[in-house]
């Protein structure tokens, strides 16, 4: 049985996880041949009860699921890979009933271990300032190999491999570092927001960035793999449905972001094939969600402090033993 051990380092804390191989082999197999690799450790802030790192293989977007679960229901430990490119923990209870592919289990030993590590990655990133490196490798000997990004997907036309060939240098020198623009911006160095405050810049900010990455570039990709779909219609849709974000954004200080868009829709014309298209927009989703997960860690989710459920909402949650919703599997969207 093939396992993969997650290393927080500055904790020196270590699980291991046994891929499951009966409910989605494709997709686990997707999450083996991404390792090893680095990420940054973060932490839900709404579902709670897990945590999750970006994955830095494209592959997890448009990969098959076979089967779905809703992760309220299952145990602690429970390991997914999502749409949004999220490589997900499970280790107490999930108030969101969000339907995933599980694609591991971390050992029942490791467990308690998740909750130490959960803890301090939630004060990171809701007291901040700081983060978590998380490293992911197979179980066993050294393969050799480092921890680094896999090798962006290759293209054929010229103009199209050089600017995914940019774009993966930029992507690399912020992935384990936080991106200089987030620092300025939520250190208040961005002359934007009403009546010379910046909060409500860092919450649209945040916004658009997950619009932008998450709900638009991802899908993008996805349908560049999608038999349905024609090239035509990937290339006309591209930029009506980036372009307001990206030009927000670069009013937000996100100059070089809103310059690789630039680049990115002077190239579109020369693409040729959706094999290009979708190499030059994986690795357009891969930067901007690295930017969204930065944006995440400096946010100030501190002020949640003053914004609590009511005593009555608190009661019945505690109650319903963490969530009072039903689950409907033919309204619910996979993840």
């Amino acid at each position: 049985m093939r396992r993969v051990k997650m290393t927080w380092p500055r904790l020196d804390i270590s699980v291991t996880a046994r891929l499951d191989e009966a409910r989605n082999p494709g997709l686990a197999d997707i999450w083996w041949r991404m390792l090893p690799y680095r990420s940054i450790q973060s932490h839900a802030v709404v579902a709670d009860g897990h945590m999750y790192h970006l994955a830095p293989d494209i592959n997890a977007v448009f990969a098959e699921r076979q089967t779905l679960e809703d992760r309220t229901d299952a145990p602690d430990g429970s390991v997914y890979l999502t749409r949004l490119q999220h490589l997900l923990i499970k280790y107490a209870p999930v108030l969101e009933p969000t339907v995933c592919a599980r694609v591991a289990q971390v050992e029942d030993a490791d467990v308690p271990a998740l909750a130490t590590v959960a803890r301090r990655c939630w004060e990171a990133v809701y007291r901040g300032p700081g983060y978590f490196e998380v490293e992911v490798a197979q179980e066993g000997p050294p393969s050799g190999t480092g921890l680094g990004l896999p090798p962006s997907h290759d293209a054929e036309q010229p103009a199209v491999r050089d600017l995914v060939g940019d774009m993966r240098l930029v992507t690399e020198r912020i992935w384990l570092t936080p991106a200089p623009e987030v620092v300025d911006l939520h250190g208040g160095r961005v002359p934007l927001g009403s009546r010379g405050q910046y909060f409500s810049t860092m919450v649209y900010v945040n916004g658009e960035m997950r619009t932008l990455g998450s709900t638009t570039l991802n899908p993008l990709a996805r349908a560049a793999h999608d038999p349905q779909t024609d090239l035509a219609g990937l290339l006309a849709l591209t930029r009506p449905l980036t372009e307001l974000q990206a030009e927000f954004l670069g009013h937000c200080g996100f100059r070089a972001l809103r310059s690789l868009f630039d680049r990115v829709y002077a190239v579109l014309p020369q693409v040729r094939s959706k094999a290009d298209y979708g190499a030059l927009i994986a690795e357009l989703a891969l930067h901007v969600n690295c930017l969204r997960r930065w944006n995440l860690h400096f946010f100030p989710w501190h002020h949640g402090d003053e914004h609590r459920w009511t005593d009555a909402l608190s009661a019945r949650e505690r109650q319903a033993g963490g969530r009072w919703w039903t689950w409907d599997s033919k309204a619910a969207s996979s993840s």
